[in-house]
């Protein structure tokens, strides 16, 4: 094994190093505005440290200058592959201070990207370069899947899937508390629109206000559809939810606006499926609005399936037993949110999300991740590839 007592001095584990190094450069997701820089930096990093380790690099295009970077360490047991999958791309840098600086404090490390996702990267890469220094030790092919654009429309995942490559478990970094996830979350994301006729504010009668016709949607996903999803339950995840992020109508004060829209993010827990979820909702709306006289229209943009490995899984049980081995927590969990790891298990692929943090601190004004669960998620990650079979 590695020799490495991560108890001892958590913030001298070379993941933290790799982590330190990680969060200076500017990984923001193109998707979030002009300044973003994209993953380009990040991934000549990453390459840079693993084809120094010895291990074979190859970049895979999934947009211009946006490359996911794929290692494969190929020992003889192609059965028995086990991927490492974590994003290099991170959310934008809003009113975070120094969010490229690490600051450690408090047994913290701070910095953009340092909880999501970032942290478990970097254990990802230390697992790696020590499957690379001992590979008698395996009994599995280790894949990394070094990935882009998972903070928007997961293309990254996507464009990795299409390689067909055979994996036998899967492990996503995202921030689980140290918890063995085993279910999530998916999420079909809509936009409804509502119709109505303009006309001059002095003469409102004459027009049809589409604020107000979204004003009874709104009303009718809190009073009705809200308590229907409080109804049901799933035992990891909880109950599915619905929420009306953005909302836009009207061109100026002195007209009866002719339109509005909402964007909608509805979660779907394991057992429901996205598609369905977006197709049940418009339903009821549909009978809703005719009663009410609204005219709407619904554009589909996001559906994400949940995560629901079983429990008897390989990969849990193995995961299990390394945490177990590192005396670390070893319970299996489900969480709220989504990941790649559902888009992996829709392939066959048993997979599980694993990393340290917290879901609270990513995307927040003061991003951190615990030293301590870094470079511990980082021998997790190493245990289990030696564990892996």
């Amino acid at each position: 094994m590695s020799g490495y007592s991560s108890h001892g001095n958590p913030a001298g584990h070379p993941a933290v190093a790799i982590l330190d190094d990680m969060i200076r450069i500017q990984s923001v997701n193109p998707h979030f505005g002009s300044d973003a820089k994209g993953e380009k930096e990040l991934s000549e990093y990453i390459e840079a440290r693993l084809a120094a380790a010895g291990l074979p690099v190859r970049r895979q295009r999934v947009f211009p200058g946006r490359d996911n970077l794929i290692v494969e360490l190929r020992t003889g047991h192609p059965e028995s592959t086990l991927l490492f999958e974590a994003h290099m791309d991170t959310v934008t840098l809003g009113s975070m201070e120094n969010p490229l600086t690490p600051i450690y404090r408090d047994g913290r490390i701070y910095g953009r990207g340092a909880c999501d996702t970032k942290g478990s990267l970097a254990g990802m890469i230390y697992a790696l370069e020590q499957c690379a220094r001992h590979p008698e030790q395996l009994s599995a092919d280790i894949v990394l899947c070094a990935s882009v654009d998972e903070e928007h429309q997961y293309y990254g995942l996507r464009a990795f899937l299409e390689l067909n490559m055979p994996v036998a478990g899967a492990v996503v970094g995202e921030p689980t508390e140290m918890g063995i996830v085993i279910a999530h979350k998916g999420c079909a994301r809509f936009a409804v629109q509502t119709h109505g006729k303009a006309a001059h504010s002095s003469m409102p009668q004459e027009g049809n206000s589409a604020i107000y016709q979204m004003a009874d949607v709104i009303r009718f996903i809190r009073e009705r559809i809200e308590p229907e999803l409080a109804q049901r339950s799933h035992p990891l995840c909880g109950s599915p939810t619905i929420v009306v992020g953005t909302i836009n109508g009207g061109d100026q004060i002195n007209i009866v606006p002719e339109s509005c829209t909402v964007q909608i993010d509805r979660r779907v827990i394991p057992g429901e499926d996205s598609e369905a979820a977006l197709s049940e909702f418009s339903s009821k709306l549909s009978e809703f609005a005719a009663a009410n006289g609204i005219r709407f229209s619904i554009q589909e943009l996001l559906l994400d399936p949940p995560l629901n490995t079983p429990a008897d899984a390989g990969i849990v049980g193995k995961a299990v037993e390394a945490a177990k081995s590192l005396g670390l927590k070893h319970e299996v969990i489900g969480v709220p949110y989504s990941s790649d790891a559902s888009k992996l298990q829709r392939t066959g692929i048993p997979t599980i999300v694993y990393g340290p943090g917290s879901i609270a601190q990513a995307h927040s004004r003061e991003e951190w991740v615990p030293i301590q669960e870094v470079a511990d998620a980082a021998e997790f990650y190493w245990k289990l590839a030696t564990a892996f079979r």
